[in-house]
């Protein structure tokens, strides 16, 4: 095992994520993160008694590359010889109807996606691929946004069925996991667009 096998299982341990015997559903973008996130737990499955029964990949509709990250996602689920589902949903419209923001909308329908999934499927916990970059930048916006020390938590490795084993690595560190392996994985564009409150606090 890789360095980044032994901290995810370090992860998995300390916080319980994965008791033996566990099913586990995936959600996957098809960026890197999602993709190391499948990659990692496939290698450690054996290990820790646990499968990952299945890949959920949401199509927000949100950028001119959805239908090719979506198409992405069914190759590489082919490639791993895991079932995946995927639905797509117009996050515009739902964010319009009910006052929310596009990012809020967006979260909101992948996470009732991801619990209609594991229920259909059988899946005992929902991994999604939040990084320690992820953790740090919601800290971060929560400061810049006025939070007082009570106010300022972070993302949490589980919530109820959802579990986060990459909370404490890296999102470079992904990265090289994947050149190493040959892996490939698609690029977001809008991470680019430093309208976006996050991608101001990555970038800058």
């Amino acid at each position: 095992m890789t360095g980044l096998h032994q901290q995810v299982r370090r992860t998995i341990n300390r916080y319980g994520l994965v008791p033996p015997g566990t099913r586990i559903l995936v959600g996957l973008s098809g960026g890197s993160d999602s993709v190391a996130l499948t990659r990692l737990l496939l290698d450690l499955a054996d290990l820790g008694g646990f499968s990952v029964a299945g890949l959920a990949h949401l199509n927000h509709q949100l950028r001119a590359s959805a239908d090719s990250d979506e198409a992405f996602c069914r190759r590489f689920a082919n490639r791993k010889g895991l079932a995946i589902s995927i639905e797509t949903v117009d996050v515009r419209a739902d964010a319009q109807s009910h006052g929310l923001s596009v990012e809020d909308a967006a979260r909101r329908l992948r996470y009732k996606f991801f619990d209609r999934v594991a229920t259909d499927i059988g899946a005992d916990r929902i991994a999604v691929s939040h990084t320690q970059d992820d953790q740090a930048e919601t800290v971060l916006l929560k400061l810049m946004r006025g939070a007082g020390l009570t106010g300022l938590g972070g993302i949490y490795p589980r919530r109820g069925a959802l579990i986060r084993p990459l909370l404490e690595v890296t999102d470079a560190a992904l990265r090289v996991y994947l050149t190493a392996q040959g892996e490939r994985w698609v690029e977001d564009e809008s991470n680019g667009d430093l309208h976006n409150p996050r991608n101001r606090v990555r970038h800058r």
